[in-house]
């Protein structure tokens, strides 16, 4: 678990980037440019203290943190009305059997497969069709990681959102 203690907005940044350059061998100086830029854009990502935590704590490097936090800020602005972000991811991960650790390398995985490919997608329908593949595999007994079932998902149909 994460602990923000009481201490100055700089302090607690640079102390959560020693914690996560820690637990997940990625460089200090990334995780504390990728923290910096999430502080910022919490608010305007419509994202609380414990939701930030949650993605922080489920994201393997600073490259899938600031591009989560970019999302949900790019969401936000687009659909000022509808459902944040990460409540929409919430209850994607809630309805399936993958955690949210495996939806952020999904989500960044098709990031990756949407810019190799020329093309843009909506947040909302990125969920939408990870959902759908997740639909795909509910009733089978072994399931593969959600990366690479979006992986041959993608092969296989493409995405015409």
């Amino acid at each position: 678990m994460i602990n923000i203690s009481n201490t100055t907005m700089s302090e607690e940044l640079e102390s959560l980037a020693r914690q996560r350059a820690s637990e997940t061998g990625e460089p200090y100086m990334q995780w504390l440019d990728a923290l910096s830029e999430g502080r910022t854009l919490q608010s305007e990502a419509q994202l609380g203290e414990r939701a930030f935590e949650q993605l922080l704590e489920s994201c393997a490097s600073p490259r899938q943190f600031a591009m989560m936090m970019e999302a949900l800020d790019e969401h936000a602005k687009e659909h000022p009305k509808r459902a944040k972000g990460f409540v929409l991811l919430a209850e994607q991960v809630d309805d399936s059997p993958y955690d949210l650790a495996g939806w952020v390398l999904a989500i960044e995985y098709f990031y990756d497969w949407l810019k190799q490919n020329k093309r843009q997608a909506a947040y909302e329908s990125m969920l939408a069709y990870l959902g759908c593949c997740v639909e795909a595999v509910t009733s089978k007994p072994i399931k593969p990681h959600l990366k690479d079932l979006l992986a041959d998902m993608l092969d296989e149909y493409g995405y015409q959102g």
